[in-house]
């Protein structure tokens, strides 16, 4: 009989105490084979101790619950007990302060303007009335633009002026700046392809194709190029930059090819740039000859390009604890002091960290930090930190050609890379920053698969460079690009992104993140 069927109460609590030793006596077994197997593989005998107890939580706990999940940034946590989240008491209203009220007036009814107890008509009680409010959106709507361009003459007929009429984002051509601004805003910052906003269009009315729409972006692109080009140079005139690629498909017919999206970066601006590789011959193209530091992974190319360029290389942290965790399922003890010696720096980090102001958009941490502060920290706290680290690397005794090993041997060999931070507090701990400057286009990937062009990779990156740079100083991103064309078609550099933001603080509120459309 299944225990589930089991009527008898007694006779089901013998039955769990007999599966209750059977479970403790299969529990010890695994432990035993666990230890065995570790000394064969050549763990020491006090390392088979740290681990014991972890692995063991790996193969008797469910899997959801036992190790991390591959390229997660979180660490299992066997020891700590789930949160239990507090109830949802409910929540008002979103605040919507950037929307436009528009008033309208509802009235009674013609058939209950009648009292319905004596049968006399109801007059209007003004000044009592009750508001409400509700949220609408307006459609976006195509027209189509009849335009009369007036003339003047000369009285003595020497000479005829006619009016320029509306601007053309191509000369000739019948689409004002409006559709390319929409139309960039719409892929690279929506993540829209062309075709799914030319469908759109079509739906709207307006007969429009994708490549009436991707003219309209070559244009645009060409226009603010120079912008693009200024915020590289910006980039390379600080004295800390983060370096990272990212794979990007270029796409052919038959297949497609892939490429790499090279990133800069600091607090202030981001700049990408989509070519054919990731090597050290690219990077060099990428960097020139800039001069200060510069915050990578641990990729090969890096190492090459540091030997023959002038700047000094960091190694990120992040990745490096990213090395280690791959090792979890064979020395979670091991890994997890490791972990923790880890979360010691970046707890230091954070005592020099200023609490972040209401409605902060900039992106990162790096704003909010008193350098000076952190300075003396890692001079008095972080050197410590970093020795222990070091101690506790030359003690472990791993597994010969296990994963353990060989993690700590990428630590190693990055060393003086990876604690250059100790003398320059501006050198952040990790390239995280760098990295999420991908966010946005990691996603437009996954919409439009790639570029089908090296223009294609241009305007990309040109865009994605306005939009990220924006967004890194907590500017609207869109505001931004429209603030800049409108500049670069009457003849006129626009401020970059950090100085637009600085420039527009200081103007009214009603009209400092709105430019004219």
């Amino acid at each position: 009989m299944r225990v589930s069927e089991e009527s008898n109460i007694e006779l089901l609590r013998k039955k769990a105490d007999v599966l209750e030793s059977e479970n403790e006596r299969l529990s010890n077994r695994v432990g035993q084979l666990l230890r065995e197997n570790l000394a064969l593989k050549g763990m020491a005998s006090e390392q088979v101790d740290l681990n014991l107890p972890g692995l063991l939580e790996q193969v008797t706990k469910p899997k959801s619950s036992g190790l991390t999940k591959p390229g997660s940034e979180r660490r299992a946590n066997f020891d700590k007990e789930k949160k239990t989240k507090e109830p949802q008491t409910g929540h008002g209203p979103t605040e919507q302060p950037e929307l436009e009220v528009q008033e309208e007036l509802f009235d009674v009814d013609e058939a209950d303007k009648v009292c319905p107890l004596c049968g006399d008509n109801l007059e209007d009680w003004d000044g009592h009335e009750d508001e409400t409010e509700v949220i609408d959106v307006v459609e976006r709507k195509w027209v189509v633009k009849k335009a009369k361009l007036k003339k003047c003459r000369c009285p003595r007929g020497c000479h005829v002026e006619t009016a320029l009429g509306p601007e053309r984002m191509i000369k000739g051509g019948r689409y004002t700046p409006n559709v390319a601004l929409t139309a960039a805003t719409d892929k690279y910052l929506d993540q829209t392809p062309l075709s799914r906003q030319a469908q759109r269009a079509r739906r709207q009315g307006a007969r429009l194709t994708r490549q009436a729409l991707w003219d309209q972006l070559y244009a645009l692109a060409l226009v603010v190029t120079p912008l693009y080009e200024r915020i590289k140079e910006f980039i390379l005139t600080q004295p800390v930059i983060g370096v990272d690629e990212s794979p990007f498909k270029l796409i052919k017919k038959g297949g497609s090819i892939k490429w790499q999206a090279w990133q800069l970066s600091c607090p202030l601006a981001v700049y990408f740039d989509i070519l054919p590789a990731k090597s050290a011959a690219m990077g060099k193209q990428l960097l020139g000859d800039y001069s200060g530091e510069v915050v990578v992974d641990g990729a090969a190319a890096y190492e090459k390009l540091a030997r023959d360029g002038p700047f000094n290389l960091n190694n990120c942290w992040s990745h490096g604890r990213r090395q280690v965790l791959k090792a979890e399922g064979e020395a979670p003890g091991q890994v997890g002091e490791f972990l923790d010696l880890v979360g010691e720096l970046y707890a230091i980090e954070h005592e020099a960290m200023e609490p972040a102001e209401k409605d902060d958009q900039r992106r990162g941490y790096r704003h909010r930090i008193d350098f000076e502060k952190l300075g003396i920290l890692r001079d008095t706290e972080s050197r410590k930190v970093i020795s222990r680290i070091e101690k506790w690397i030359q003690a472990q005794k791993c597994i010969p050609g296990g994963q353990l090993k060989a993690s700590l041997k990428y630590i190693a060999q990055r060393w003086t890379a990876l604690t250059r931070f100790l003398d320059n507090p501006l050198i952040p701990l990790d390239n995280n920053d760098t990295e999420a400057g991908y966010v946005w286009m990691a996603i437009g990937r996954r919409n439009y698969i790639g570029a089908r062009s090296t223009r294609g990779t241009e305007v990309a990156a040109k865009f994605y460079t306005v939009f990220e740079s924006a967004r890194a100083v907590g500017a609207d991103p869109e505001a931004y690009l429209r603030y800049a064309t409108k500049l670069a078609l009457c003849g006129e550099a626009s401020p970059l992104p950090h100085e637009w933001v600085t420039q527009t603080s200081s103007e009214e509120p009603d009209t400092a993140n709105t430019p004219p459309r």
